[in-house]
């Protein structure tokens, strides 16, 4: 029989083609879509874990901020770490979190703060493998103080007036000062006085007059034991128009009086904050000593005039931490008292004194060169910018043998001048705004150049800044008077680094 050939359609042919690919797509996409689902799943559980990571970052960044301003306090510091990082979310001990608050080992204005989720869910992982996710972050912040001013020592200001067993060379050079209220400020105190352009204004007309006056912070390591903290010449005493007789305390009209107050405060769990420290007297912090003296224009000379006299004395251990002195003036006196301060010790250990945020002095040097200390830079500022701001700064006075010019120099703490600053003036002078190195002529002929006006330096601080902190000259940068006359200059000077003093560092 013969056999019978069928023909079929080429349309039926591409048909049934058609239909094996699309069951071949089917198969691989049945095949893939386990694999999609999971990518899927696992993308969308990374995402939240992601989001759920910086949620954590944050509250630990909060928690940290909220807490280091207690420091050294770390009961109070760990209290309200943990209540900021409760206000973002998360409370130890509760929903498998885990909060640790630690004091940086070394740093005793570092605070750390770690945050644990032990168990983070997932929309697909934990159905998957029945397991929750443990995520962890922490930050760590500090605080950096005011740069402290003045002095390395546990003595500010003084002469061999004061003290004639210092050594010509160890000599300060220089007696803090504070002028009246209804003084110049011109003259070169630029915050006490309430008064810019003339003596005994009639009002307020000095733009930042500030009847508080000037802080000085007493640093007390431990160690330290039977401290009396003493003031000499701390009252108001004319010396007469010569400022190089002894302090130069000076009345500058017979206008008014001049009263002088001075007030310890005793140390507080809030080392950053100066405006809530309690007074000695308040705490009974002084053995003995008042804690705060009044003294009227002139009064009280036997006791003060000329004299070291005792404010306070604490006998056995004295605790560690940041004691503060004021002093301000009050009345409608024009005039200026200068001073020297200084805290003794029965210990090897001796405590440590400089002026707080900024001060004012006057010195008297002759003719020649003089160093002053100026300020204390921390090496955790490396690679910042320090300020210096200088009022009224390098008068000198021109004698029948000299010319009456001065220079300022800036020493960096390894006794070089600053190789370069930015500069700028307040009273539209034409100091150059780069100096190559950093100094500038601050007098001409006896001419001051910035007779009340602020010079202001903008010095950078090397990114491999490195020094030794509580030694000599160790971190501390100075200003060297170079003067050809009689340099009786009564000057303010303020120093801070640049950049927020409460801050997050990478670790």
């Amino acid at each position: 029989m013969a056999m019978q050939l069928t023909h079929q359609h080429p349309r039926l042919l591409k048909t049934e083609r058609a239909r094996g690919e699309h069951g071949y797509v089917m198969a691989m996409f049945g095949l893939l879509l386990v694999p999609l689902l999971l990518m899927v799943g696992l993308s969308v559980d990374v995402g939240y874990w992601y989001s759920r990571a910086q949620q954590i970052q944050k509250a630990a960044d909060a928690a940290a901020l909220a807490g280091v301003v207690w420091l050294p306090d770390v009961t109070t510091a760990k209290v309200y770490a943990l209540e900021a990082a409760k206000r973002n979310g998360f409370e130890s001990g509760k929903d498998d979190v885990t909060i640790t608050v630690t004091q940086v080992v070394g740093r005793n204005r570092r605070l750390r703060v770690t945050i644990m989720d032990a168990s983070n869910g997932s929309f697909f992982y934990g159905k998957l493998t029945g397991k929750t996710i443990s995520l962890q972050r922490k930050a760590t912040a500090e605080y950096v103080m005011p740069v402290p001013l003045g002095s390395p020592l546990n003595q500010f200001g003084g002469g061999a007036y004061s003290d004639p067993t210092i050594a010509a060379g160890s000599q300060p050079n220089f007696w803090g000062n504070i002028h009246g209220p209804y003084t110049d400020n011109i003259k070169g105190d630029a915050y006490a006085p309430s008064c810019r352009g003339s003596d005994n204004c009639s009002s307020v007309s000095n733009d930042s007059y500030r009847p508080s006056g000037y802080l000085y912070s007493i640093d007390v390591p431990a160690g330290v034991s039977d401290m009396n903290i003493q003031i000499f010449d701390a009252g108001l005493y004319d010396r007469g128009a010569d400022e190089s007789v002894e302090t130069g305390d000076r009345v500058y009209t017979g206008t008014g009086t001049t009263n002088t107050t001075w007030t310890l405060y005793d140390k507080d769990s809030t080392e950053l904050d100066v405006s809530d420290n309690p007074t000695a007297v308040s705490t009974g912090f002084c053995t003995s000593g008042s804690g705060t003296w009044g003294i009227a224009q002139g009064g009280d000379s036997t006791i003060f005039k000329g004299k070291w006299s005792t404010i306070c004395t604490k006998s056995g251990a004295v605790p560690v931490g940041r004691y503060l002195l004021r002093v301000q003036t009050s009345g409608t006196g024009s005039s200026a008292n200068r001073y020297a301060i200084r805290a003794i010790a029965g210990s090897a250990t001796k405590p440590r004194i400089a002026a707080y945020g900024d001060m004012s002095m006057y010195n008297n040097v002759a003719a020649g060169n003089a160093t002053f200390y100026l300020a204390e830079v921390d090496p955790v500022n490396a690679g910042k910018t320090l300020e210096l701001s200088l009022y009224d700064p390098g008068e000198v006075g021109k004698t029948s043998t000299t010319s009456g010019d001065g220079t300022i120099q800036i020493i960096g703490p390894s006794g070089s001048v600053v190789a370069t600053c930015s500069a700028s003036a307040t009273n539209g002078s034409s100091i150059a705004s780069t100096l190559t190195p950093c100094q500038f002529q601050s007098a001409d002929n006896g001419n001051a150049l910035f007779n009340g006006s602020w010079v202001t330096l903008d010095i950078p601080i090397p990114t491999n800044y490195s020094c030794t902190l509580g030694t000599i000259p160790g971190c501390w940068w100075r200003i060297k008077y170079i003067i050809d006359g009689q340099g009786n200059d009564t000057t303010t000077w303020a120093a801070q680094v640049i950049g927020d003093p409460v801050h997050l560092i990478e670790e």
